[in-house]
């Protein structure tokens, strides 16, 4: 004979199956973070080392590539440039061209200067671009 579950029963059983689903979707969002970075940091920096020329095309080329990279991950930039070290500091130190015995002067030169790079108003790519190049002006010996 067929037994029908009581109400009560049931709810918990459908309760108990809708957090497990959603519980799924959950850890699924913790990686889409880590796997975007990757594609960013990927793509400009495929895109960087794919430049073999040495003529005036490929420097411009290579400033479309750190400006591409600075508005993408603009976030992730001030984010790690206020710590002073980051995953995206790192490849972007890269695509500028910091020589790596370098690196670490580089990046507590960023956490020295946040406030200027970024100061109190909202910053674009660009004018934080901008002010970075007027701070690595007197490390000259830090790019290739």
């Amino acid at each position: 004979m067929y037994q029908v579950t009581p109400f009560p029963m049931r709810v918990i059983v459908v309760g108990s199956l809708m957090a497990l689903v959603s519980s799924c979707a959950v850890t699924t969002d913790s990686t889409k973070g880590t796997s975007e970075t990757l594609q960013n940091t990927s793509e400009a920096s495929t895109k960087f080392t794919s430049s073999t020329s040495p003529s005036d095309e490929g420097k411009a080329s290579d400033t479309q590539n750190v400006k591409r990279f600075a508005s993408v991950n603009l976030e992730r930039l001030r984010e790690d440039m206020a710590r002073g070290s980051g995953e995206h500091l790192t490849a972007f130190a890269h695509l500028l061209g910091v020589r790596e015995n370098h690196q670490a002067e580089f990046f507590a030169v960023t956490k020295q200067n946040y406030p200027i790079l970024f100061g109190s108003e909202p910053t674009t790519s660009d004018e934080m671009l901008a002010r970075l190049d007027t701070e690595l002006t007197a490390y000259p010996a830090w790019r290739n």
